[in-house]
Order: C-alpha cells, then sequence, then structure tokens
C-alpha cells in the first residue's frame, strides 16, 4: 500500500487517542523528536552562541519525514527489519543535513549540531526494538498464509455457528477451535462441507492452539464466559477463559504470522452512562464480566506489530435464535416466558441498553474481514443499530405485543437495585468507516423465535442446556480438576 492510500485510510479512521497504530505513532515520534531538537537548538544558539538563527532550519522536521515517507520508512518498509529502517533513517537524516547545508551554508553549524542531537534517539529504538522480531522474521514468513482459514476460536457457540454460516457463503474456509461446553449439534450441519473444519480444544492448552493456528490467515476470537452470572461463578476460572486465553491467541498469532484478529468485546464495558455512548469514551464496567472485557481489549491493542491488524467490536446486547439457543439473554428470556409461561417479568425497566440480532454479528464481522486492514487497525466499534436502543420496559411491552398475537400473555414490572447498569450507544463509527448496517429488527428476531416455539424446536426455555450459567458451573468442576489443568496454560506466579 502506497502513502496516498494510507492518507485515505487513516483519514476515513478518524483522529483521537484510540486510532493511533504502532506505525502512526512511529511517525508522530520522528515529527516530534525533529521539531523538539529543532527548538532546543535555537535556544542554544541564541542562549550560549553568536551562530546565524537561519530560518531555514524551521523546515527540517518536514524534510525528515518527508524523506522518510520516500524511502518508505512508513509505507512499504514498516515491517523490515531494524537495521534495514536504521540504514534508510540514517540515509534521510544525511541527505536532509547535506541539502540544508547546500541550500544555507551560512547554517552549517546549527545543522550539524541538530543531525547529531536527532541520530541517536532516533536511530537506536529502531535497532533495539527490531532485534526479537528480526529473530524471528525467517519463521513467520514461512508459515504466513494470507489466503488461508479464517479461525472462529469459540466458533460452536450462539453466535459462532451464525459466523460459520456467513463466512461459508462468502466462499471461505472455516475452522473452528472449541471445546464444545455446549455439545456437537450446534456445529453438526457443518460437519460435511468441504471448507469447515473442527478441532475440539481449548484456547488455552497451547498444543490445540497451536494446531489450529497453522497456516490461517485471520482470527476470530468469539471464546470466553458471557455474562455477569456466568462470570461470577468463579473468578479464577473467569479470568483464565476470559484474560489468559485471550493473551495466548493473541501471542500465538503474531508468532506464527496471522496478520488479522477480530475479538467479540460488548458494549457492557461503558457500564453507567446517562448520555449515548461512544467508542472514545470513558469505561465504567460494573461487572467481572465487563472487566475481563476491558483486561482483553487493553491486552490485545498493546504493543501490536505493524504487520498484526487487531480490531475489537463491541457488541450490543444480543438477541435472536441460533443453532445454540440461549433463553439467559433478556429479549430471549421475554420471549421464553411469554410462550410457555404467559407471564413476562421486567426487572429494571427504566434501564437502558442497546441490542443487535444475533445474525447482524456476523455480517459485522465479515465486513471487519472484508475491510482494508490499515482501516480498521486498532479501531474500536460498537455494533448495534440506534433504533435498538431502548429500556429493558419497552423492551418487554414490545416482546408481549408480538407473543400477544399467538396466546394471552401478562407483564409483571419489578425494579431492578442490583443491577446499575444503564446505557444506550452510538453506532455511527462502523456505519461511517465500514458502511455496516444492522438489517434485522427487533420483531423479526422475535417473531422468528415464536415460530421455532410453535415447531417445538426448543425444549423448556428454563432447561440448563439454554443457560451459560448453568453449563459453566459444571466447567468450573472440571477446571478444578488436577488431571484437566495440567493440558491449561497458566502464568508463573509472581
Amino acid at each position: 500500500m502506497n502513502f496516498r492510500d494510507l492518507l485515505k485510510a487513516r483519514i476515513q479512521r478518524g483522529f483521537h487517542i484510540h486510532s493511533i497504530g504502532p506505525n502512526e505513532a512511529r511517525f508522530i515520534f520522528d515529527f516530534t523528536l525533529a521539531l523538539g531538537t529543532m527548538l532546543f537548538v535555537y535556544v542554544y544558539a541564541w542562549a550560549f552562541t553568536s551562530w546565524p538563527l537561519a530560518p531555514l532550519l524551521g523546515v527540517m522536521p518536514l524534510l525528515l519525514v518527508g524523506l522518510n515517507i520516500l524511502l518508505g520508512i512508513y509505507t512499504s518498509k514498516r515491517t523490515a527489519t531494524g537495521k534495514q529502517k536504521a540504514a534508510r533513517l540514517v540515509f534521510a537524516l544525511a541527505l536532509s543535513c547535506v541539502g540544508a547545508i547546500w541550500l544555507n551554508p551560512r547554517a552549517t553549524p546549527l545543522i550539524i549540531l541538530w543531525s547529531g542531537l536527532m541520530f541517536a534517539p532516533l536511530i537506536l529504538p529502531r535497532i533495539l526494538l527490531g532485534l526479537s522480531h528480526g529473530r524471528h522474521r525467517s519463521l513467520i514468513r514461512s508459515v504466513s498464509k494470507d489466503k488461508g482459514p479464517t479461525l472462529l476460536v469459540g466458533g460452536a457457540g450462539y453466535i459462532g455457528t451464525h459466523v460459520i454460516e456467513r463466512l461459508l457463503e462468502d466462499r471461505r474456509a472455516v475452522r473452528v477451535l472449541d471445546r464444545l461446553m455446549y455439545g456437537l449439534d450446534p456445529v453438526r450441519p457443518f460437519l460435511g462441507h468441504p471448507n469447515f473444519e473442527l478441532i475440539t480444544g481449548d484456547a488455552t492448552d497451547i498444543a490445540k492452539l497451536t494446531q489450529a493456528m497453522r497456516d490461517v490467515s485471520a482470527v476470530v476470537h468469539l471464546a470466553g464466559l458471557v455474562g455477569d452470572p456466568a462470570c461470577a461463578v468463579d473468578e479464577s476460572f473467569t479470568r483464565q477463559t476470559n484474560i489468559i486465553s485471550t493473551r495466548m491467541i493473541k501471542d500465538v498469532a503474531q508468532a506464527m504470522g496471522v496478520y488479522r484478529l477480530v475479538f467479540a468485546s460488548s458494549c457492557s464495558v461503558y457500564g453507567v452512562s446517562n448520555e449515548e455512548v461512544q467508542e472514545g469514551d470513558p469505561l465504567r464496567p460494573v461487572s467481572l464480566y465487563a472487566k475481563t472485557k476491558v483486561d482483553s481489549e487493553q491486552e490485545l491493542l498493546a504493543s501490536c506489530k505493524d504487520d498484526f491488524f487487531v480490531t475489537i467490536l463491541r457488541f450490543a446486547t444480543v438477541f435472536g435464535h441460533s443453532r445454540r439457543p440461549r433463553f439467559d439473554l433478556v429479549a430471549n428470556l421475554f420471549t421464553g416466558q411469554g410462550m410457555q409461561e404467559g407471564l413476562i417479568r421486567i426487572i429494571g425497566p427504566s434501564q437502558w441498553r442497546p441490542f443487535i440480532h444475533v445474525r447482524d454479528l456476523s455480517y459485522a464481522i465479515l465486513a471487519v474481514l472484508k475491510a482494508n486492514p490499515s482501516i480498521v487497525q486498532a479501531q474500536i466499534f460498537n455494533v448495534g443499530h440506534k433504533s435498538l436502543n431502548m429500556t429493558i420496559g419497552e423492551l418487554g411491552k414490545r416482546v408481549s405485543a408480538m407473543v400477544a398475537l399467538d396466546r394471552a400473555v401478562k407483564t409483571i414490572v419489578e425494579e431492578n437495585a442490583s443491577d446499575r447498569r444503564n446505557y444506550a450507544v452510538s453506532f455511527d463509527k462502523i456505519t461511517k468507516m465500514l458502511g455496516y448496517e444492522a438489517r434485522e429488527s427487533l420483531e423479526s428476531g422475535v417473531q422468528e423465535m415464536i415460530d421455532h416455539f410453535q415447531k417445538k424446536t426448543y425444549g423448556d426455555y428454563r432447561s440448563p442446556i439454554y443457560s451459560n450459567l448453568a453449563v459453566t458451573r459444571e466447567a468450573v468442576q472440571k477446571f478444578k480438576d488436577p488431571e484437566q489443568r495440567r493440558y491449561l496454560y497458566e502464568p508463573l506466579a509472581d
């Protein structure tokens, strides 16, 4: 990609602290260093010497970064080794000095002082930071596959089965790594597909993760415990499943030359807000689940390499039918209560939430995978639709109205002092940058579930198989089994 394409992509991403990628940070560093050094030289010359203060020195920062651009420091050579970058920087620095001296010989003392002060802080970081990366470059090149399958970590779950379907429809090869906490049935329809592969295992089992990561072009990280009740069962299990697995996935992906990673986060990281929140707004997580999502986001966005593109998707509260049904999600729960009990319990009616149909999440993930990597690098996108920002009370009324078309239903309204979450979310960024729009309305999603209830697709909506909480309790017992734990990665004690 040339500088013009990079500049266009940069403008599309917007200008705020969260949009700065590692390569852009180097550009800012070089320019700031050159500008600061220039100002120091002026002050020094004015205070301690009789050297002429040549105005020409003021263009040196622009001249240096301009030559860096021409030499590919921020474009074609941005992933070169530290030594290669250092050599080009030395050439750019020398050429800047020669050109400036030729234009204004009287400024020679200032220019020489400026270049001398610039040399070490400009060159040495590239050499030192490039040592570790360069040591493994031959390995990375040997295993990197730009056209390999897309790996879905946790792809056999509520969201993952829709993502599988969407990627296969787009003629992409799909590989799933999943420990099958909810059984094989959700992915059984895909088992005979020539572009589908299933690996059964845990994301913190280094052997399984390495096997699953081989030759893939992109990773979509959907694994982990979802929901406040499930995450509250056992904090150590939650952190193992949600944070350590994320660290493992990032490290193995980078080591094996995978260049794209999409992480499923949650709008619950916003916690409490009386105003509509955007991606750059402060995070106020009020639950362990939300805190693990914040920690995972920070883990992924820290120290990303130029050839490793990370995108964070903060999902709104999900609803709708899936091959792995869930009725511990509020819209689905209301539908199950109405269809099988004729009574919907609305708890916390004044609390705001954003909603999104589970099928629409798969379209968002596909949109990111299709996007120019430079546009989505280190970006965070809220995924939902403005029309689906509503209170729990309004949600209950709309679900009740849909169920009432099939059978009699009553509603009970209760306050919920224990849940402080309250937030509406803006989704303008993903629409503006990726052209993404949610397709499903609340009514269409609820009607689909009603149809499945009528066809007896579901059993009792209160069954443990439809709840993350019940399955998590069983998984925690296995997690505490020493025989099971020996296969999992755990950080060394301090």
